[in-house]
């Protein structure tokens, strides 16, 4: 039980940090739901369907997405939100929520 009590505190944690970025990058309830479903793993094509949206559409979400955080690729979405989580348990502190345009490109050690 003590497992999945963690895994049910650390999911809902990572929500509440996903949340947080998502209001400090201003993203629209519709990139909202790709950027969720993107991070879990699915493909444009599976957005469009889950979401009944065209593949344009989900792409063009998709750029404003980018556009507003400040990246090229999911990969380096992924890649912040990992290095926060990893960073913030090995310093013992409290990750920064936002990423800034200016801080993308600085290393976190």
């Amino acid at each position: 039980m003590k497992l999945e009590e963690q895994i049910r505190t650390a999911s809902e944690a990572f929500s509440t940090m996903l949340e947080t970025h998502f209001e400090a990058w201003k993203l629209s309830k519709p990139e909202c739901a790709i950027a969720r479903l993107i991070l879990q793993g699915y493909e444009v094509s599976d957005c469009a369907d889950i979401l009944k949206l065209s593949r344009t559409d989900v792409l063009s979400h998709q750029g404003t997405v980018f556009a507003k955080v400040g990246v090229s690729n999911w990969s380096q979405i992924k890649t912040f939100l990992t290095d926060q989580l990893f960073s913030g348990s090995k310093r013992g502190q409290y990750c920064p929520f936002i990423w800034s345009k200016a801080q993308k490109n600085s290393k976190i050690f």
